[in-house]
């Protein structure tokens, strides 16, 4: 069996870890299957990809309500119309290597975990290619974005029930083609709720911009039996402020590579200040973390927080009142929702492929 899995961008994403976490599935279902993992930036144009990274982490730095405005016409219009499903100007270049790329690797089916490829795959399929070849999408936000080529890929690994529900209703998608599995995630982030010592806070280190050094030190103070740890990835300014202030209280922590080590920290943690990317928010929602958004960037972290908002599972940091991290009634209720939804979900990843395999005869 040949798989084509296509996220997009080579340097860590949200994309790729839900790449990683299917590849994962894959083979534990079939060890023997054979897995190329391509990103179609990079196999187009290397040097795209990276004027395309760097291009869109500036953009969405310094003008974000432009970035907003542009995100909403062209990518998450929010309308059902036929063809809506695609970039409204695309390159031909693009449509072209994804043929070479498809063709090279004759695979049995494609998994995207990107709107883009899928996108692009959507124009080709429109135009009577790879009719034999299907694909998944696997959607790696709590919404589905227009870019998604929703009407031509014959399967779906949908975050929620309603996004379920959208496929069948607007789109005329049967059911049996449509997983809840959740945003994949990697079976080393493990289902075991988290329950920690004693209280341990985490704060992504680049989501603590309304607190300096000084005002963590003060925080422990004021919260006496709390520990905070703050994760610095590779921010090394961040760490030598941290762990130059010598406090047992406030740890920092570096770039984490291994999943075991991350899920053991997620295992000790009481709560989480982070920003609402969709894989970042399937992990923590899988320990069952109550989860305090500080801010979030236009486009796909926004629309995350007001769907998870609305339900009641993440929850805007009040700045003015801190103390609501270790509120047990807060982190009750939180706790609640979050598992009110993960009780929605209806397929494990190894179980939503080994039913699209066997749906379409694929076999070791």
């Amino acid at each position: 069996m040949k798989i084509l899995l296509l996220p997009l961008f080579r340097f860590p994403t949200g994309h790729t870890k839900a790449a990683e976490a299917i590849e994962d599935a894959i083979l534990r279902v079939y060890p023997t299957a054979t897995i190329d993992m391509v990103d179609l930036l990079s196999y187009t144009n290397p040097v795209l990809e990276k004027g395309v990274g760097s291009f869109y982490i500036k953009w969405i730095q310094s003008s974000p309500k432009t970035y907003q405005f542009m995100y909403g016409k062209l990518v998450n219009r929010k309308s059902t119309k036929e063809k809506n499903d695609e970039l409204p100007v695309i390159s031909k270049v693009f449509q072209k290597k994804m043929k070479q790329l498809v063709t090279k690797h004759a695979p049995d089916i494609i998994i995207c975990t990107h709107a883009f490829p899928s996108s692009i795959l959507g124009i080709l399929k429109r135009e009577g290619h790879f009719s034999n070849i299907p694909v998944i999408n696997a959607y790696t936000d709590f919404f589905m974005n227009d870019v998604w080529a929703k009407q031509t890929s014959e399967f779906h690994f949908v975050p929620h029930q309603e996004a379920k529900q959208k496929l069948i209703t607007s789109y005329h998608h049967p059911a049996d083609n449509i997983f809840v599995t959740g945003i994949p995630v990697h079976a080393g982030i493990t289902k075991t709720k988290a329950t920690p010592s004693q209280q341990n806070i985490l704060l992504a280190g680049g989501n603590i911009g309304f607190l300096d050094v000084d005002d963590l030190i003060e925080l422990t103070n004021r919260m006496p039996n709390t520990t905070f740890t703050v994760l610095c990835g590779n921010n090394k300014k961040l760490f030598a402020k941290v762990d130059g202030a010598n406090n047992q209280r406030l740890i920092a922590q570096g770039y984490i590579t291994e999943r075991a080590e991350m899920n053991a920290l997620y295992e000790n943690t009481s709560a989480i200040v982070t920003k609402p990317g969709g894989v970042t928010m399937a992990e923590v929602m899988r320990k069952r973390i109550p989860i305090f958004i500080d801010h979030f960037l236009p486009g796909p972290e926004e629309e995350n927080f007001h769907y998870l908002n609305a339900r009641g599972i993440v929850r805007k940091l009040n700045e003015q009142s801190l103390d609501e991290l270790t509120d047990q009634t807060i982190i009750a209720t939180m706790a609640h929702n979050i598992t009110n939804y993960e009780q929605e979900i209806d397929f494990t990843l190894e179980q939503a492929l080994s039913a699209v395999f066997e749906s379409i005869a694929i076999h070791e």
